[in-house]
């Protein structure tokens, strides 16, 4: 709720201390997310035509015009590619190697099973340093 009342608020509103309950609602978030926007001076604002539409308004206010639409939409599907793609393949790989301990006899399955979960439950910043100090002696950092 918190997010979707932010996304709703100015920029300065948005991260205004102590943080302001209510506001004057904005579109200029979504302006900002969908279009490209060039700054400009006012004179060359003034010079121009009325404003078109809402974000026209809203990108004028702060001296500034759209210059055409923003690259979120292609980024956005390639972001929602990767993630369904690499959980598609942690649930294959993880349900293949599940069936194959279940259902064949694995040598030391125990000492295998147990480091898996062991790794699951290990905070990762405890893995941090030693994992660091090891690129750093093979040169890869």
């Amino acid at each position: 709720l918190w997010i979707f009342a932010t996304s709703f608020k100015t920029p300065p509103d948005s991260i205004a201390y102590p943080p302001k309950i209510l506001f004057q609602p904005s579109l200029e978030g979504y302006c900002n997310l969908f279009s490209t926007r060039t700054r400009q001076t006012p004179e060359y604002i003034n010079s121009l035509g009325p404003a078109t539409g809402v974000c026209d308004e809203t990108v004028r206010k702060r001296n500034m015009v759209i210059a055409g639409p923003s690259n979120f939409m292609p980024r956005f599907i390639n972001s929602l590619i990767i993630a369904f793609g690499s959980t598609f393949c942690a649930v294959l790989l993880g349900t293949l190697s599940a069936y194959g301990f279940s259902r064949f006899k694995v040598p030391l399955a125990d000492d295998l099973l147990f480091f898996i979960l062991s790794t699951r439950m290990m905070p990762p910043i405890a893995v941090a340093i030693p994992i660091y100090l090891m690129y750093r002696e093979l040169g890869l950092s």
